[in-house]
C-alpha cells in the first residue's frame, strides 16, 4: 500500500491508499471507499482487505481505497487533547473532504469501519448530509456542512448504541422526548464528573502495562475462525503504536466520553430518530444518512451479541442489508476475502454509478 501524510489542525497524520480498479471510462471520474479502523488499530490493519478488494471489485469507474490512522492511534501524532467520538467524527469528515474528495479528486465515496471505526464512519456519513439552513440551526461534530457525496456505508461489528422500538420510548422519555443530538445542542445532558487527571493517568498507564504483553492472546480471542491471521505484523504494529509519546492520552479518554448519538439517530431509523419524531417543531436539524448500508457482521464476536446487534441494525429501516460472516470482532482482518466479496457484491448491486441519488428527508 502507498503511504501518505496530511495535517489536521496542524497535527501530522498518516493514511494508506491503493488503486483498486482502473475502470474503462476515460472521463476522469473516480470514486472510492474510505475505511476506518477500530480502537488500538491503524489504517494498516486494512491492508489484507484492500488487497482482496482489488481482486474482487468490478466497476466501469476508477475506484481507490483510503484508510486513515485516526489521530491518537497508529502513526499519527498523539497530542494531549480531549479524545471523544465527536472529535474522531470531525477528523474523519475532514479527511474525506481534504484527502478523498480533495487530493484524490473522488466524485463520491463509500465509507466503512470496524468497531469504534464503524461508529465513526456511521457518524461521518450522517454529518456528510448536514446542510446549513437559515430556518433551522444545523449541527454536526465539526460544525460545518457536509459534501453530500457519501453514497454508501459499511459497518463491520460496529460500536455504538442501537435501540429496538420498545426501548426507544423509554429512552425518549428519560431524555425529554428528544434525541441525543438535540439534547447535546441544547446543553441539556448535564455535567459529567470524570476522575482527576492524576487518577486517570495512573489507570491508563496500568491498563497499558497490563495489555501490552497480552496483545497476541487478546487478538487471538477476537479472531476465533482464523487465529493464524494474528501475525507479527499485527502484534508488533499495535505494540509500537502504544509506545508512542502521548498514547496514554487516548487510553484515559474513556473516562470522560459524552453520551453518543445512537444508530437510530444517525441512520434515520423508523423509530428513535428526529425523522421519526412525532413533533417537527425543533429548531435543530440533525444530519442523518438515509442511503444504503451494508452490515457485514462477524457473528462469532466475543465482545457482544453480534447476531442480535446485526438484526437490530437491519430492522432500523429499509435499505440496510445484513450479511453474516463466520468471523469474530475484526472480520476484515480475520477473513478479508469474505469481507471483500461481501462489499464488492453490495457495491455493484447497490452503490453503482447508476444508483439513484440519496434523498435526505
Amino acid at each position: 500500500l502507498n503511504v501518505g501524510y496530511w495535517r489536521w489542525h496542524g497535527f501530522l497524520c498518516r493514511y494508506v491508499s491503493k488503486s483498486l480498479n482502473k475502470g474503462v471510462k476515460s472521463d476522469g471520474v473516480k470514486s472510492g471507499i474510505t475505511l476506518v479502523h477500530g480502537f488500538g488499530a491503524s489504517g494498516s490493519q486494512w491492508s489484507k482487505a484492500i488487497n482482496e478488494l482489488e481482486k474482487s471489485i468490478e466497476s466501469d469507474e476508477e475506484i481507490e481505497a483510503l484508510a486513515p490512522d485516526l489521530i491518537g492511534f497508529g502513526q499519527c501524532e498523539k497530542p494531549p487533547i480531549t479524545y471523544t467520538q465527536y472529535m474522531w467524527e470531525s477528523y474523519t469528515a475532514a479527511f474525506t473532504k481534504d484527502i478523498a474528495l480533495g487530493k484524490f479528486n473522488w466524485s463520491n465515496f463509500v465509507i466503512g469501519g470496524n468497531s469504534i471505526g464503524g461508529y465513526t464512519a456511521m457518524s461521518a456519513s450522517a454529518d456528510d448530509f448536514v446542510v446549513n439552513d437559515a430556518s433551522k440551526e444545523c449541527f454536526s461534530a465539526s460544525g460545518a456542512s457536509g459534501s453530500q457525496s457519501c453514497k454508501g456505508l459499511v459497518l463491520m461489528n460496529s460500536a455504538g448504541k442501537v435501540f429496538k422500538e420498545g426501548e426507544v420510548e423509554v429512552f425518549e422519555t428519560e431524555c425529554g422526548a428528544m434525541t441525543i443530538g438535540e439534547a447535546t445542542a441544547r446543553d441539556l445532558l448535564g455535567q459529567t464528573s470524570p476522575p482527576s487527571r492524576k487518577i486517570a493517568n495512573i489507570g491508563g498507564e496500568g491498563l497499558l502495562w497490563y495489555l501490552r504483553p497480552r496483545i497476541q492472546s487478546t487478538c487471538i480471542n477476537l479472531y476465533p475462525t482464523n487465529p493464524d491471521a494474528v501475525d507479527n505484523n499485527l502484534c508488533n504494529g499495535i505494540l509500537r503504536d502504544s509506545l508512542d509519546p502521548g498514547a496514554i492520552n487516548v487510553m484515559i479518554s474513556g473516562s470522560k466520553l459524552p453520551p453518543p448519538r445512537t444508530a437510530n439517530e444517525l441512520l434515520g431509523a423508523d423509530f428513535g430518530s428526529s425523522k421519526s419524531s412525532k413533533s417537527n417543531s425543533s429548531k435543530y436539524e440533525e444530519g442523518m444518512f438515509n442511503g444504503p448500508v451494508l452490515v457485514a457482521q462477524g457473528l462469532l464476536d466475543p465482545l457482544n451479541d453480534a447476531k442480535g446487534r446485526a438484526e437490530m441494525l437491519g430492522n432500523l429501516r429499509s435499505g440496510i442489508v445484513v450479511d453474516p460472516i463466520n468471523a469474530g470482532h475484526c472480520p476484515h482482518d480475520e477473513l478479508p476475502s469474505s469481507i471483500a466479496k461481501s462489499v464488492s457484491k453490495w457495491m455493484v448491486e447497490t452503490v453503482s454509478s447508476t444508483a439513484e441519488p440519496i434523498s435526505q428527508i
